[in-house]
């Protein structure tokens, strides 16, 4: 796949400095790297493996020499376009070598981790120390990096008390694309540095954060730790529309009552429960066995898991699930006891399996990169205001009823996540599932017994189109009702949504910390 003399010079040099075995340019490889969840795309023309910052400095500097674009990915969990290369002369630089704890500090209370550790890695680690950060990583953090979640920020275990992954980071150690590196946060220092606190001077470290890899390449970072909660309780409730759970949802997140806090539609709950893994696999329930109190209380909540089965949701248009954590068994009660004041007004509680299966086993194989009968899947998404979450929804459901042409034609099936972050956002993520051939991906991410019992489909391009522009328009009307988002990539109307002056400043910055435009070019709306 090498095509040029300065190309290949740059990988003869890249051998050198990182090592034959870790500099791929075979078809297979490049081909895999170069596609995400959703989309395939020329492959660049070298993927590189770094195993430290000093490999990565060395790596960047040649690759930009020879004029290619360097491209940082992580466990490539992305459906947005954000590390596919925009042109084929470009070098890809999979970061997972680079994944060393370097520090886990409980007396100053933070972490120190490489950007290749996973989130699982991570809190596996942590949780030996009574600890872990605030927010704890996204569903796919089997595979999710730490330096992936940064770069495109995410939600999900610990986000409905503390937020994103941003507002868990004390301070970043970043490789620009010149091979220099700069530290951000209180460690920035020549004077008995220590990343212990991120808001000193103006706050270098979030300019890093959310980059979807336009500004850097993360080598390291700090986040904050807590102390594990002393108890976890669970519960979930069933509404007749989506105004109720919203509502309810809302509720909790004002109050700060829920460390998770996250629903379903009732197409996309129905999905989920058809999953083998959900309620009945056998590792699912050996993990809410370990999450209890105890040996015995760990094997009484599996067992009650067991008997509910799936059957318990049959009659269950929408559904709430909160995971409640305190310093005792009475704080926990009491947060509990005070949703369910609430909760229980439009909607009625019904078992708390699902919570319970998602946090007994946190980190599992990212199997629903297909539906349960083998379909293509790509989300879209959007955090709101807890005022606008409401409009939000019946605008999602009048777009896919002015759709609904399209969608019968294609075979197209929809529905949507809801989760809150912190007390003030409300994400909105709708789904889309349509028979098509799956692509080198999933292929070799989701695990091969599973994938073993799905269906396999003809390519079906049309289908894939029309969902792309389904996408593309639910991408404008988020953009239009004020919406933010995570990974933004190249999906998100990022630059159109922007006003003019401050999408200037951020021009400003990328072409001082980047003035050839070699680093992720396109990401952001920024670049060549």
């Amino acid at each position: 796949m090498v095509e040029n003399t300065a190309t290949a010079g740059a990988v003869d040099t890249l051998r050198q400095i990182i090592g034959n075995d870790n500099v791929l340019t075979d078809a297979e490889n490049l081909r895999f790297f170069s596609s995400d969840v959703n989309r395939e795309a020329e492959p660049a023309r070298v993927v590189v493996q770094p195993a430290n910052s000093q490999e990565l400095s060395e790596a960047v500097r040649t690759a930009v020499k020879a004029d290619l674009a360097v491209i940082p990915r992580g466990g490539g969990m992305s459906y947005t376009d954000g590390y596919i290369p925009k042109y084929p002369d470009s070098m890809i630089v999979d970061l997972r070598r680079i994944n060393r704890i370097v520090e886990i500090n409980t007396e100053d209370m933070f972490v120190t981790v490489e950007p290749g550790c996973t989130w699982k890695e991570l809190f596996e680690a942590l949780t030996q120390k009574g600890v872990r950060t605030p927010y704890f990583g996204p569903l796919s953090g089997m595979y999710a990096t730490v330096g992936g979640a940064l770069s495109q920020n995410s939600l999900f275990f610990g986000s409905g008390l503390y937020g994103s992954v941003a507002d868990s980071v004390l301070g970043l150690r970043i490789v620009l694309v010149d091979g220099s590196e700069i530290t951000t946060g209180s460690a920035a220092t020549p004077y008995n540095p220590s990343p212990f606190f991120r808001g000193y001077g103006p706050d270098l470290t979030g300019l890093f954060l959310g980059d979807t890899g336009a500004l850097g390449f993360k080598v390291e970072a700090t986040l904050k730790l807590i102390p594990l909660p002393s108890d976890t309780q669970f519960a979930s409730f069933a509404y007749d529309s989506f105004e109720g759970v919203c509502t309810a949802m809302s509720e909790v997140s004002r109050r700060g009552l829920a460390a998770e806090c996250f629903g379903f539609d009732p197409y996309l709950q129905g999905q989920r429960l058809q999953r083998a893994g959900l309620v009945s696999d056998l590792k699912s329930l050996a993990g809410v066995a370990r999450s209890g109190k105890n040996l015995v209380n760990g094997l009484t909540e599996a067992a009650k898991v067991a008997v509910a089965g799936r059957r318990y949701m049959d009659d269950v248009k929408y559904s709430m699930h909160v995971v409640v954590e305190g310093r005792n068994e009475q704080e926990t009660s009491s947060r509990l006891t005070e949703i369910r004041s609430f909760a229980t007004e439009g909607g009625e509680e019904i078992k708390n399996s699902l919570p319970k299966v998602m946090r007994g086993t946190p980190f599992v194989a990212p199997n629903s990169m297909l539906g349960p009968d083998g379909e293509r899947w790509v989300p879209i998404h959007g955090l709101v205001p807890h005022t606008r979450i409401i409009p939000m929804i019946q605008a999602i459901h009048d777009f896919f009823e002015a759709n609904e042409d399209k969608i019968e034609k294609f075979g197209i099936e929809w529905g949507y996540l809801l989760s809150t972050c912190g007390h003030q956002a409300f994400l909105v993520e709708p789904m889309f599932f349509w028979k098509d051939a799956r692509h080198p991906y999933h292929d070799r991410v989701l695990e091969e017994n599973y994938l073993s019992k799905l269906k396999t489909f003809p390519e079906n391009k049309a289908a894939r189109a029309a969902v792309a522009e389904m996408r593309s328009g639910l991408a404008t009307l988020f953009m239009e009702n004020g919406a933010v988002h995570f990974q933004i990539g190249r999906t998100y109307r990022y630059k159109d949504g922007r006003d003019p002056e401050t999408f200037k400043l951020l021009e400003t910055i990328k072409n001082e910390l980047d003035p050839s435009g070699r680093m992720n070019p396109g990401s952001l709306g920024l670049g060549r």
